[in-house]
């Protein structure tokens, strides 16, 4: 993804199914696209994420999928996308902590 300026970049310990998956279920209605590049709309926020797939993370015996999401932030107010950008990171959360 070289050569182009993103708002946000995270990497995710989760296959792009699973996180495709999460993205649904946190945002329902609200997200197009799929496998590699989705839009997330809520009201006046819009988001282009894309993402790529990682080499898996290994620790000992055990091996995690992996990705790279990088975020656009297109349409809304920056608190409509905040407050977007909380609700997909709430519903995502995973255990563990």
């Amino acid at each position: 993804m070289a050569g182009k300026n993103y708002d946000l970049i995270r990497v995710v310990s989760a296959s792009k199914k699973e996180y495709e998956r999460a993205l649904r279920q946190a945002l329902p209605g609200g997200v197009s696209g799929g496998p590699n590049a989705f839009i997330l709309s809520k009201g006046n926020a819009k988001i282009s994420l894309i993402i790529e797939e990682q080499p898996d993370k290994a620790i000992a015996l055990m091996r995690l999928p992996c990705i790279k999401v990088f975020w656009s932030f297109h349409e809304g107010t920056s608190q409509e996308i905040t407050e977007l950008v909380d609700q997909l990171d709430l519903s995502m959360m995973r255990g563990g902590g």
